[in-house]
């Protein structure tokens, strides 16, 4: 049943209406709470606390996630693809904690959280920044495509080898799970073409020599003053101790072939690159 009011008293629910709301914002105002207008503008940062934010960023975090946080062997933080929380506090203990298995080391220890919220703000500066990578792909590709090309064991450059995706392939390379979302599109077509020029210390290949005169080429699983382990790319696993080889010395290549722009066509490399970048 709809109930009908005279004229009169909707203005005398208006007027009641009205001093209700006024009531609100004095108390509001009285508790240092005031309803913020959602048009206004944010308060203008601190430029000594930005520039503290901004000498930290580039001293801790723009090795991976670049100058300008467009991202690299980070993700770019001025999107909106938070892996692990995009609210400040997250963050935050991002920041603090770090993301163990990755790059993203604890930092805790070395900074101050008052520090930690300067970085932040910087952080945000850069989300909010005109500023846009003007990197793109030669052509399009065709994530379909690129997909059977990289599980094809028996096809021209045999991804899953050594990588994984979805639990689906090899373990001497890293798992590209959310690939697209981890690093920056420029820096995942360099890592196709030139796998030796960033290599994660956890990838590092060392070659041993043995006393018998054998070399064996893997990737180094752990290593102390007494002993090493290494598997090599079929996935054989080797543990030694020192004192039984010849020498140990650090690769400075990947296992990853050099020339895979040689070995399939420039359609090939995009869908390649495509398929990974849906990997978000």
């Amino acid at each position: 049943m709809t109930r009908w009011t005279s004229g009169a008293s909707r203005l005398r629910w208006a007027a009641l209406g009205a001093l209700g709301l006024v009531y609100f914002w004095t108390l509001a105002a009285a508790s240092g709470q005031a309803p913020q207008d959602p048009s206004a503008k944010p308060p203008a940062a601190d430029p000594a606390a930005m520039a503290e934010g901004q000498a930290l960023f580039r001293g801790l975090c723009s090795g991976c996630h670049g100058g300008a946080g467009r991202g690299g062997k980070g993700p770019d933080l001025t999107d909106a693809k938070w892996l692990h929380g995009g609210t400040d506090a997250d963050i935050a203990r991002t920041i603090q904690n770090g993301v163990p298995g990755t790059t993203m080391k604890k930092l805790g220890d070395a900074l101050k959280p008052e520090q930690i919220r300067h970085v932040i703000a910087y952080i945000r500066s850069l989300a909010r920044s005109p500023s846009e990578s003007t990197w793109k792909p030669y052509i399009p590709g065709d994530p379909r495509a690129g997909r059977v090309l990289f599980f094809d064991l028996k096809g021209k450059v045999q991804c899953a080898r050594c990588h994984s995706i979805g639990g689906e392939g090899g373990r001497i390379g890293p798992a590209l799970d959310r690939i697209a979302a981890r690093r920056a599109p420029e820096f995942i077509m360099e890592s196709i073409l030139e796998p030796s020029k960033d290599i994660a210390p956890e990838y590092e290949t060392v070659a041993i020599a043995t006393k018998e005169g054998r070399v064996i080429v893997g990737i180094r699983i752990n290593e102390t003053n007494f002993n090493i382990q290494l598997r090599e790319e079929n996935g054989r696993f080797h543990s030694f101790l020192k004192r039984d080889l010849d020498g140990v010395k650090l690769q400075k290549k990947s296992l990853m072939p050099e020339n895979f722009g040689e070995q399939i066509t420039v359609k090939e490399l995009h869908d390649l690159f495509a398929y990974l970048m849906s990997l978000e």
